[in-house]
C-alpha cells in the first residue's frame, strides 16, 4: 500500500461505487456570450484540464484494485466490474468518458479582499448596493463533504447581518427622532 499512500489521501479520493476525485486541482470557466441578461453563458468546466487530477484517479484505482484483491475480500470478489484489464490511454479514455460530478458547485462567487473577490466579510457584492450572496458560491473551494451545512451557516450568518443592519438602522432612526423633538 505504500507506492499510492504519500500520493492519494481519503481527502482526494474517495472510495465507493466509483471513485471520487475531490480534491480536483482543474478549474473551469463561465463566460458571458452578449450583453443581455437573457443571453446564454458559455461554461467549460474543463474536467481533466490539470495533469494532476488524471494521475490522481489512476493512484485511486490503483488503491481500489489492491483493496478489492486483498487476500481478505477474495471470498466476495469474482473479478473487477470496471474498468476492467486496462492501463494507460485506455484507462485516460475510460476516465474521460465516464467523468461526472456531484453537482456540487460552489466557489464561483469568493468570498475576499482581492482582486478575484466578488463579496466582503459581510456577504455584500462588491459595486452593487442592498445585494449579499449567501450560498456556497461565496466558498473558497468545494468542501470534500456536503455543501449543505455550510450553506447553512453561510445562511445564518446572512441572516445575524441582516438583524444587525436592522437594529442599527432602527437604532439611528430613534436617535434622529430623539434629537429632532428635543
Amino acid at each position: 500500500m505504500g507506492e499510492w499512500s504519500c500520493e492519494v489521501t481519503a481527502a482526494t479520493f474517495q472510495l465507493g461505487k466509483y471513485g471520487t476525485e475531490l480534491s480536483s486541482k482543474s478549474r473551469g470557466t463561465i463566460h458571458l456570450t452578449g450583453k443581455h441578461p437573457d443571453d446564454p453563458g458559455r461554461i467549460d468546466a474543463n474536467y481533466l484540464g490539470d495533469p494532476q487530477d488524471l494521475k490522481d484517479l489512476a493512484t485511486g484505482l490503483s488503491m481500489a484494485r489492491a483493496i478489492g484483491n486483498s487476500v481478505p475480500l477474495r471470498p466476495f470478489t469474482r473479478r473487477e466490474v470496471a474498468p476492467g484489464p486496462i492501463s494507460g490511454a485506455e484507462l485516460e479514455r475510460f476516465f474521460r468518458d465516464g467523468l461526472g460530478t456531484f453537482w456540487h458547485q460552489s466557489g464561483t462567487a469568493k468570498m475576499g479582499h482581492d482582486e478575484m473577490s466578488v463579496v466582503d466579510g459581510q456577504l455584500k457584492v462588491y459595486g452593487v448596493d442592498r445585494l449579499r450572496i449567501a450560498d456556497a458560491s461565496i466558498l473558497p473551494r468545494v468542501t470534500t463533504g456536503n455543501t449543505m451545512a455550510p450553506c447553512v451557516v453561510i445562511g445564518e450568518q446572512a441572516a445575524r447581518f441582516l438583524q444587525n443592519e436592522r437594529y442599527e438602522a432602527e437604532a439611528s432612526e430613534s436617535r434622529a427622532y430623539e434629537e429632532t423633538t428635543r
